[in-house]
């Protein structure tokens, strides 16, 4: 093995930490005078960007699209108003100034990259996805940085992994491995992808294994990642 294709949230980053602070600055600084914060309204946004990024990755929406509808369906479900265009981007300006790495993940990653070529294959948007990279820790470990959004497609998509295939030195599939947490995104992808796959697991997560394609191993922590990689 010597290709690493790492996914960013859920996976190296804290996606639900990093969500909450940039949502409640956003709120903040876009509804404030018109209701006060709740979790309430933090779950109904939660709710519309769930749905959103399933129709994505169902390919029935584009990745400007499913940033706006979100938004639209809040405005609607919530009675708020705004511009979902400003909303947005005050979201993805508050983003960007985050970048939680789960703990150990710093640790792993330049552990990993002393003995592979470690990539990161994100399905986030160009705005915030590098900066939070950045912030985390993880960026001086990681050889090059593919952001679906940069690419013009996104994972589960074969496209976007031929992209990441074509524009890496010398990549060899037999040679490379998708890590990732969500079962419709990495492991879908390195199927459709002809590629090997981790499916990260840890307890708790937001799925199970009834829901996950094919994937070639599961680990439920990075050290059962570790383990895996040693044994491959």
């Amino acid at each position: 093995m010597r290709f690493l294709l790492f996914d960013a949230d859920y996976t190296l980053l804290d996606f639900p930490e990093d969500m909450v602070r940039s949502f409640k600055i956003m709120y903040g600084s876009c509804f404030a005078a018109q209701r006060p914060y709740s979790e309430e309204l933090l779950r109904h946004y939660e709710a519309c960007n769930n749905l959103a990024w399933d129709r994505f990755e169902r390919g029935e929406c584009t990745k400007q699209e499913l940033y706006i509808s979100r938004f639209i369906e809040f405005l609607s479900e919530t009675g708020l108003s705004g511009d979902p265009e400003a909303i947005n981007e005050k979201y993805f300006t508050a983003m960007a100034e985050t970048g939680t790495a789960y703990p150990g993940a710093v640790e792993l990653v330049k552990e990993l990259s002393l003995t592979y070529d470690l990539y990161i294959i994100t399905n986030g948007n160009v705005v915030s996805a590098i900066p939070r990279i950045r912030n985390s820790g993880l960026a001086p470990y990681f050889k090059e940085v593919f952001v679906s959004e940069a690419v013009g497609v996104g994972k589960p998509d074969k496209r976007y992994f031929d992209h990441v295939a074509a524009s890496i030195p010398n990549f060899s599939r037999s040679e490379a491995v998708v890590i990732g947490d969500s079962p419709s995104s990495d492991i879908q992808g390195a199927v459709n992808a002809g590629l090997r796959s981790i499916w990260y697991d840890p307890p708790g997560a937001w799925t199970n294994e009834r829901k996950a394609p094919q994937y070639t191993w599961r680990a439920e922590s990075y050290d059962e990642l570790r383990e895996i990689l040693r044994n491959v």
